[in-house]
């Protein structure tokens, strides 16, 4: 049997509860700062996506490679949320988010997604999306050298923001490169290449928001904005001045925010 997700809770066990899920290769320390001002008023879990951790003893507890089938690891997302909750996912956590909502909604109350395209990979019916041959180059390098790969990545997420330097050696001291497991980066990389959540979206029936950083160089904000599937439940907002990490670049705006839209749709 595979290791359970690993989670970190915050708050009042009796609030209303909020699941939140990370992106590629982050740890669910990014989540933190966020997490505490969410706290106040909710239930707060966190979660890594598998082989993601700073805990040297998780490492050495898991026993198997991560499992980043989509299925797989939808089963494992929700055996470790509290039932029902409101999912708030960041990036490939949001596209995972997604699709849970969609095909689990029992689960879910709602779900908030953050800087996440439908489709990261651009196709010819999907061209806003990262090229192909971009995303194979950094897909080669993460292969070869993960450590180089994953600086590479953050310098791209920050840009935009307005301290991108400081914030991407923010970033960068959460994961201990010891502790980086490569088959995590590359599985999750995997999933990343070929996830598509545009059918799921389009298919939600419970609150839904969308939040996107004016300043992404990672999501086309203006492009995805304009391709997104519809839904009747469906809110986007887009953030001015803000990229890849709104809730790491302005944390009470972005916590003001995720709370009015909750407590807005609670009763759907």
């Amino acid at each position: 049997m595979r290791t359970p997700i690993e989670t970190e809770v915050f708050g009042n066990p009796n609030y209303p509860a909020i699941f939140l899920v990370p992106g590629w290769a982050m740890p669910k320390e990014v989540f933190h700062e966020v997490a505490k001002l969410l706290s106040e008023s909710f239930y707060v879990v966190l979660a890594n996506l598998p082989g993601v951790s700073v805990d040297p003893n998780w490492h050495k507890a898991n026993r198997f490679g991560p499992n980043y089938d989509i299925d797989a690891l939808a089963e494992q997302l929700i055996r470790a949320a509290p039932k029902p909750c409101w999912w708030i996912g960041w990036s490939l956590g949001g596209m995972v988010a997604n699709y849970i909502a969609a095909r689990r909604s029992s689960c879910v109350k709602g779900v908030i997604s953050v800087a996440s395209a439908p489709k990261f990979v651009a196709s010819s019916d999907w061209p806003m999306g990262m090229a192909q041959e971009t995303y194979t180059q950094f897909f080669d390098l993460v292969k070869q050298y993960p450590e180089k790969g994953l600086r590479r990545f953050l310098s791209l997420q920050t840009q935009g923001a307005q301290d991108p330097k400081a914030l991407t050696k923010m970033l960068a001291g959460l994961q201990p490169k010891e502790l980086i497991d490569p088959e995590a980066l590359i599985r999750g990389l995997a999933l990343l290449e070929t996830l598509d959540v545009r059918r799921e979206i389009a298919l939600l029936d419970l609150p839904n928001l969308h939040v996107f950083g004016v300043n992404d160089a990672l999501v086309a904000e203006a492009k995805v904005v304009q391709a997104m599937p519809s839904n009747p439940l469906q809110t986007i907002v887009s953030l001015p001045n803000m990229a890849h990490q709104p809730f790491l670049e302005a944390p009470s705006q972005f916590v003001a925010l995720v709370t009015q839209y909750i407590n807005d749709n609670t009763f759907l």
